[in-house]
């Protein structure tokens, strides 16, 4: 209140000078609060959230299903079975059959081209036969994808 009475005394351009200066500092006290999270109201922008290794897989294997579609006919042109059965593995987490590992990764379930690059994904210890029947990825081909992944 004293503050208050002081101020009936300054010149009218000071206290008008004053008043500005109050009204800069509640706006910057606001955007203080709003940043640090405790006023509310104030939209505070986060950054995105990254996806994870596992949610680029199933991106990865979405758009190439699409181009696939897109093709038709023309489709063999996009194919790369290792690349998509080592996504599917990796997305699925072992718990999808051959059969809808190799649909995941668009291949025919009961073509051979799908079991002669799984034998191969065998053979060069990316992947792994487990007790449960299912197709589970090393920790080789883990590295390799996590670290593709995550590059930045």
């Amino acid at each position: 209140m004293n503050c208050d009475l002081q101020l009936l005394h300054w010149p009218a351009e000071d206290r008008a000078s004053f008043g500005r200066f109050i009204a800069v500092m509640a706006d910057v006290q606001a955007r203080i609060q709003a940043i640090s999270g405790e006023a509310s109201g104030v939209p505070v922008p986060r950054p995105p959230r990254v996806p994870t290794p596992r949610e680029c897989a199933a991106m990865i294997l979405k758009r190439r299903r699409d181009v696939r579609a897109i093709a038709g006919g023309d489709a063999d042109m996009f194919g790369d079975p290792a690349w998509e059965i080592a996504l599917a593995v990796f997305h699925a987490e072992g718990n999808e059959s051959d059969a809808a590992l190799l649909e995941m990764a668009g291949l025919s379930p009961s073509g051979q081209v799908g079991e002669r690059w799984i034998r191969l994904l065998l053979a060069r210890d990316w992947v792994e036969r487990r007790d449960d029947g299912h197709l589970h990825a090393t920790e080789k081909m883990l590295t390799i994808l996590n670290g593709y992944f995550t590059r930045p």
